[in-house]
């Protein structure tokens, strides 16, 4: 982007400027749900070609534009003052995890009117969602809706990007908003990082890996890790835990899946984590990560995420793309010996994790594969969207595709985010969408079902049903084990979380927003059903209710 200025027009409402942004700015659709401080907005883009898109539920709200963003690199919603921010708080925290470049428009009572006792649904919302987004700010009576606009989608789509939240007092939208002039520059280019330490490592490593995570993907460093790992013989794997993006595609060459699945991390010699959240899970494990590996690196664009890290021999603070072109630059112009990238062939191998036949999880786990199975070429015929959760790491090795750009999953976990983010990326391409996800899950998403259905959009939903909240019961067994003779009742209880018998039918409740669903068998032909099933999602949404079992059987 060059040097620029951007000017308010004289007379016109903050609504106006508002909507003139959108439009200036090629916004399609937006994102949201009636509210009555919005109604400036709502009836102000009635003049133009964008496209609403309604909601039932602000949860859905941001997940619709999250999974919009990711197609079209921006997206825009707006929600109603503090319930509608705290419905939709979930899925901003999701965002947030993923650096989706959102822009969130909340509605505010009148400036005057602002008081700490509160009128109906009024709050501040700022500091609610401070915590998860790039920037967030109120704007009261003499503010420039424009001038913040502009401020605000440059944030977003920083580097690092993500969500923004911008709280708008009621009289901002109706007064006529103010003349300011403002200037802006874009940032200059990404300056060129020092690769020389890590490219020294990995000449002389025997057993190099590489850890991915979502952001080479979002920063465009995708093709040039492709292009290195294969020419120098290094295995990728996707960090642990649920993933945002995929860094490489699951059909390549040198694409080891799941780092936990790969069995790669135990014997690694030389580790460079790139654009990863670097093993900071809710549960940490006991034992040290790479506890084989002389060195270790991390790089992340974010220097926050560098913070709370384990023991890194070195970080760079820098743009993992272009720390990856670097890289590749500087290996191809002094690679490794000949000898060496050839003896590594045998370390890039894949191999399996062991399982302990008899073991309920794994009996679970082969359910899950078994169900994942036949959507191997999902990303080929569409869009893939991800919240399977505990079948998350099988659903992505499953994948053949050589081009990874199909994807989304969130790395926040929060529930209920995939049958809006299914919705907004539909939108966005055009494409069919393969939306896989828990029975758990989709009782958390089923508002956006009501979305999927109102917008009559080519979306598959695949539930992977094994009756309840599998990571719950298996964090409950790990729970009760540990507690050995203590443990009372000696058999997991589940809290009344077995859904076989609690609960109405999930495919009743999918029905019930008019969206056609099947209910399989283990004996059924599962491909032929998905096959069945994509073909008619060119109609509208429908669904697929795949057993996998209940793991306790």
């Amino acid at each position: 982007m060059e040097n620029g200025e951007t000017q308010a027009t004289p007379g016109k409402t903050g609504a106006h400027e508002i909507v003139d942004f959108m439009v200036d700015h090629g916004y399609d659709h937006i994102f949201g749900l009636p509210g009555s401080q919005l109604v400036s907005i709502f009836h102000t883009l009635q003049r133009t070609d964008i496209t609403f898109v309604p909601t039932i539920h602000e949860s859905v709200t941001v997940a619709a534009a999250d999974g919009y963003a990711r197609v079209k690199g921006s997206a825009m919603a707006m929600l109603y003052m503090l319930p509608g921010t705290a419905n939709g708080l979930a899925n901003i925290y999701n965002a947030g995890r993923d650096d989706s470049p959102l822009i969130l428009l909340s509605s505010q009572q009148v400036s005057t009117a602002r008081t700490e006792l509160g009128a109906y649904c009024e709050g501040d919302t700022v500091p609610l969602v401070k915590p998860f987004t790039r920037l967030a700010h109120e704007l009261t009576k003499g503010a420039s809706p424009r001038s913040w606009l502009e401020h605000a989608k440059r944030v977003a789509e920083g580097t690092p990007g993500g969500p923004v939240f911008l709280s708008m007092c009621e009289d901002v939208l109706r007064d006529p908003a103010p003349v300011k002039k403002e200037r802006y520059s874009s940032h200059g280019a990404p300056s060129v990082p020092d690769v020389g330490a890590v490219a020294d490592q990995l000449r002389t490593a025997e057993r190099p890996l590489i850890v991915v995570g979502g952001q080479v993907r979002r920063l465009g460093g995708a093709q040039a890790l492709e292009q290195l790992a294969e020419r120098h013989n290094i295995p990728v794997v996707y960090e642990s835990g649920l993933i945002d993006a995929l860094g490489i595609a699951p059909g390549h060459s040198h694409c080891r899946g799941g780092m936990a699945m790969s069995g790669l991390e135990p014997d690694a010699d030389v580790v460079l984590l790139l654009g990863t959240r670097a093993m900071t899970e809710a549960s940490p494990r006991k034992g040290e990560y790479f506890a084989k590996a002389r060195f270790v690196a991390q790089v992340n664009v974010d220097p926050k995420r560098l913070e709370a890290m384990r023991r890194f021999d070195w970080i760079s603070a820098s743009d993992p793309a272009v720390f990856t072109a670097t890289l590749l630059e500087a290996l191809d112009a002094a690679p490794p010996a000949a000898a060496l990238i050839a003896a590594r062939a045998d370390w890039c191998v894949p191999r399996v994790a062991a399982r302990r036949p008899g073991n309920a999880l794994a009996r679970l786990f082969d359910g899950f594969e078994k169900c994942v199975a036949p959507l191997h070429d999902a990303m080929e015929r569409g869009w893939l969207v991800d919240e399977s959760v505990m079948a998350s790491g099988f659903v992505i090795n499953a994948q053949t595709a050589r081009d990874g750009r199909r994807y989304a999953g969130t790395n926040g976990a929060s529930l209920g985010w995939a049958t809006g983010a299914a919705a907004g990326i539909a939108l966005a391409s055009g494409e069919p969408v393969t939306c896989v996800l828990g029975d758990g899950s989709v009782r958390f998403g089923m508002a956006g079902l009501w979305t999927l259905k109102a917008m009559n959009l080519p979306v598959t939903l695949i539930v992977l049903d094994n009756h309840g909240y599998g990571s719950t019961r298996n964090y409950e067994r790990q729970y009760l084990a540990e507690l050995g003779r203590d443990a009372s009742p000696q058999k997991p209880g589940y809290l009344n979380m077995d859904m076989r018998e609690t609960g109405p039918d999930l495919a009743e409740m999918i029905r019930g927003f008019g969206i056609p669903c099947r209910r399989l068998s283990p004996d059924d032909d599962l491909r032929a059903a998905v096959e069945e099933a994509w073909a008619d999602s060119a109609n509208g949404p429908n669904a697929l209710l795949m057993p996998v079992g209940f793991e306790d059987q």
